[in-house]
């Protein structure tokens, strides 16, 4: 049995014939976890989020989804997202955490884009908080 390995200059390059570099995008494309749904795309995501401090807004293309066939629902602060056009079948879910006030969510269908507003619960936005001087004490509910 011959086992030639192609060698330069002192170097052996063996391994480098038989590597195949469109495997490296193909495991790309299609990597992800043992035991979940994947994780990462090449391509770019059909669902931006963006928080601010009075909540979150979510858009989502949907494109050719009527807005009779869109069923949003808010369970345990997150934000699940499902529609169906044809025998498509679109799904998302967004962890949006548990400030945010259920009855406080709009959502809107424009030109096969979804746009959700979510707001938080008045007390979990951020508040400013005045510090009193030694001269002047603030009475409780007192703004400057």
């Amino acid at each position: 049995m011959n086992n030639l390995v192609p060698d330069r200059n002192g170097r052996r390059f063996g391994t480098l014939l038989s590597w195949d570099p469109m495997r490296l995008f193909d495991d790309l494309m299609t990597w992800q976890p043992a035991g979940s749904e994947v994780v990462w795309s090449a391509f770019q995501s059909p669902v931006h989020v963006t928080h601010t401090d009075d909540g979150a807004t979510i858009t989502v293309d949907m494109p050719g989804v009527d807005p009779d066939d869109l069923e949003l629902t808010f369970d345990d602060g997150t934000l699940a997202i499902a529609g169906k056009r044809g025998e498509q079948t679109y799904r998302y879910s967004v962890a949006l955490g548990d400030t945010i006030d259920a009855d406080g969510i709009e959502a809107k269908l424009d030109k096969g884009v979804l746009t959700v507003h979510a707001n938080k619960r008045p007390e979990a936005k951020p508040r400013k908080i005045l510090v009193a001087t030694a001269g002047k004490a603030l009475n409780p509910g007192e703004t400057k």
